[in-house]
Parts: structure tokens; C-alpha cells; sequence
């Protein structure tokens, strides 16, 4: 869980990222197979917040300050307000061991497809990454995403499941 607190201009930084993609979605053809790129990130970045002192936790934090500094800055620089405060924390819940290993096998096979992606493409998974990484760490978002940690937490129980010979394939 994501210790840092967004501020409200962090928040809106990471607002824009997600309505500069969903309204390049609009305007294309709406395919569901369009917002893939983007959802995907976003569900991944998601899943690293509830990584509490591992790899994943840790680029959460990060990336949280690091949208509060970039939004506080530019706030302050284009309006010359100061001070938004924080908003209320958020936090998806835990992950079971399993859960977290389904974390871990998704943000390989993310990397991969990452390595193959276009520009564009990219661009929409770095973008979710990122807006899964700092919303989830508002209590309203999160509230939202709180399915999230079931999906991993269900995925790795099914792959011990098979693993286990308690399901046939």
C-alpha cells in the first residue's frame, strides 16, 4: 500500500493522462480493443500499489510525489495558487501470496508486450501504468478498483489450484 498522500493537483495531473486517452478513444472508432492498451496499465499499476515493500510498492510511491510535485508546480506556475493539500488516502486492500505472484507474472508478460508495442501503443500503457499507480492512491479511485485485488488474489489461487491437480484442465 501506497503510503503518500496525493495532493489535489497531483490527482489532476493524472486526471488529464486518463481523459487524454479515454477522449482519444472517443474519437477513434470506440472499439473496446482501443482502450486494451491504456486499461491494461491502468489495471497493472493498480495491482503494484498493494506490492507493500517490494519493487512495485516503491515506483507507486514514486510515482505518486512524483505527480504531486509536477502537478503542485504546475498549478502554482500557470494560476500562482499554493498549497492544494492532500486528498484523502486511498488503498486497493492485500494481496494473497499467490495473488502477488499473479501481480509479478502479469508485469512480465506486460513488459513483453510493452517491448512489442508501437509508439502509440506505448505511450497508452505507460500512461495507464501511471494513472493506476497515483489515483489508486486516492480513497475514491481506489473505492472504484477494489475489484482489482480480487482478480489478482483469484488468479493465483486458480494457478495453485491447477498447479495442485485440484483442477483438471
Amino acid at each position: 500500500m501506497n503510503t503518500v498522500a496525493m495532493t489535489v493537483a497531483g490527482a489532476v495531473l493524472s486526471v488529464v493522462i486518463f481523459i487524454l486517452n479515454v477522449r482519444s478513444w472517443w474519437k477513434g472508432n470506440r472499439e473496446l480493443k482501443a482502450l486494451m492498451p491504456f486499461g491494461g496499465g491502468l489495471i497493472t499499476g493498480a495491482g503494484w500499489t498493494m506490492c507493500v515493500g517490494g519493487i512495485f510498492g516503491w515506483v507507486a510511491t514514486q510515482a505518486v510525489e512524483a505527480s504531486n510535485k509536477i502537478g503542485d508546480k504546475a498549478v502554482s506556475t500557470t494560476t500562482g495558487a499554493k498549497g492544494g493539500g492532500g486528498l484523502a488516502h486511498g488503498s486497493l486492500g492485500s494481496l494473497t501470496y499467490p495473488g502477488a505472484c499473479a501481480v509479478l507474472v502479469a508485469a512480465l508478460i506486460g513488459a513483453v508486450v510493452l517491448k512489442a508495442a508501437g509508439k502509440a501503443d506505448t505511450k497508452r500503457m505507460l500512461g495507464g501504468l501511471f494513472t493506476g499507480l497515483t489515483l489508486c492512491a486516492t480513497a475514491g479511485f481506489a473505492q472504484g478498483m477494489q475489484w482489482v485485488p480480487d482478480l489478482y488474489n483469484w488468479l493465483g489461487d486458480s494457478a495453485v489450484s491447477i498447479f495442485d491437480g485440484k483442477v483438471s484442465l
